[in-house]
């Protein structure tokens, strides 16, 4: 059974990195928007290998990110000992997506010509 996952959201707090006696991970948490009206949908994230560690934690709290890995369904027991589950992804695969600046345009600012735009040497 193949259990992968690729979803688009925004981190919901800056990634931390763990270091253990054995190994070093990076865990974070993403949100995962359904649309207007529909609950927010959150995964833990957790990477292992260093290539995936160091693309996470060049990540910060509402970073746009593509993540892709393997789908887990994690158990735990909270803080009042009620039995509790998470969806949780460990990470094969991640893409920041940089925010574009929204700007108005300068005051009578025109669009420069591009060579595309001529049309005068068209065969047709």
């Amino acid at each position: 059974m193949i259990r992968t996952i690729t979803v688009t959201g925004n981190l919901g707090r800056d990634p931390e990195e763990v270091r253990g006696d054995r190994r070093t991970f990076a865990k974070a948490s993403l949100a995962v928007s359904q649309g207007k009206g529909k609950p927010t949908i959150w995964f833990d994230l957790t990477a292992w290998g260093q290539y995936e560690i160091k693309d996470l934690m060049r990540c910060s709290k509402g970073s746009r990110i593509t993540a892709s890995g393997k789908i887990e369904l994690r158990e735990y027991n909270d803080r009042d000992g009620n039995s509790r589950q998470s969806l949780g992804i460990s990470l094969t695969g991640l893409e920041r997506h940089e925010r574009e600046e929204r700007r108005p345009p300068a005051p009578n600012s025109q669009p420069q010509p591009s060579a595309l735009d001529d049309d005068d040497d068209l065969p047709f």
